[in-house]
């Protein structure tokens, strides 16, 4: 029943000793995830926002890097949610999440707090996200509304690595353009044309990981940017950096969470 809301399950846990912590960057993406606590408080500094993420808290999409520091004791139970899910799972907007987290509890209300400590209770990782699952299960059937289905439209972004019209989108699942624009902004977070835009970006990076040899003046022609000064300025945009400046790999935060 879940399978076509959540991404993964993670329990992600520091593995340093440094006193200060460790800061990571995290590049823009397009998922939600939830984290539930199983360590000591105040694990994780959100550096962008100056504040301490909550212990059991509801974060993203990203439209911008972001910038953690992550203290040695962390551990978290992570859900990782496909875009729109969060929504159709408790019909909250997630424009409330773009950019940062929130706290659970004071988003969904007390049963929040009271799934928190049913985690918490356990000690085995798969009797924690069983817990998990019975009450997204649960949630997911309590929602009686349909709201317009935008998983199409999200597999046909995509599948073009984010290089498709607004025209196109609209002849390909039948939706108009009012109700694409109005339902992603709700559902994902994202205003459409950023929700392909970050894909697009997403699926650059992702092929510079992988290929590590390449000529960097063919990447703008071979994920749809219409020239390289385009290029440029999305990847300085998205990335905080030139396209020469960039790694080549993702922080270790990112790698772990999945994202």
């Amino acid at each position: 029943m879940l399978q076509d809301h959540i991404l993964s399950y993670l329990i992600l846990e520091s593995d340093f000793q440094d006193e200060d912590g460790r800061k990571m960057i995290l590049l823009p993406y397009l998922i939600q995830h939830l984290a539930f606590n199983l360590g000591p408080p105040d694990r994780v500094y959100d550096v962008t926002n100056k504040e301490y993420v909550a212990s059991d808290s509801i974060t993203g999409p990203h439209e911008n890097v972001c910038e953690r520091c992550i203290y040695t004791g962390m551990k978290n139970l992570v859900v990782n949610l496909k875009p729109g899910s969060w929504f159709k799972l408790f019909r909250i907007p997630a424009i409330n999440f773009t950019n940062k987290s929130a706290d659970l509890s004071a988003v969904v209300g007390c049963r929040m707090l009271e799934l928190g400590e049913q985690i918490r209770s356990s000690n085995n990782g798969e009797q924690q996200v069983a817990i998990l699952e019975a009450f997204l299960i649960r949630q997911l059937l309590s929602e009686r509304k349909h709201p317009a289905d935008l998983s199409d439209a999200i597999r046909l972004i995509y599948a073009t690595d984010g290089n498709i019209t607004i025209r196109q989108l609209e002849s390909g699942v039948y939706l108009t353009k009012r109700t694409l624009e109005r339902n992603f902004l709700e559902q994902t977070g994202l205003h459409l044309k950023t929700f392909c835009r970050i894909v697009r970006f997403r699926r650059t990076i992702e092929y510079i990981e992988k290929e590590k040899k390449f000529h960097w003046c063919l990447l703008a022609s071979r994920f749809g940017y219409s020239d390289q000064t385009h290029f440029i300025n999305e990847f300085r945009h998205f990335a905080g950096c030139l396209p020469h400046e960039y790694p080549g790999t993702r922080s270790s935060l990112e790698q772990a969470l999945g994202i």
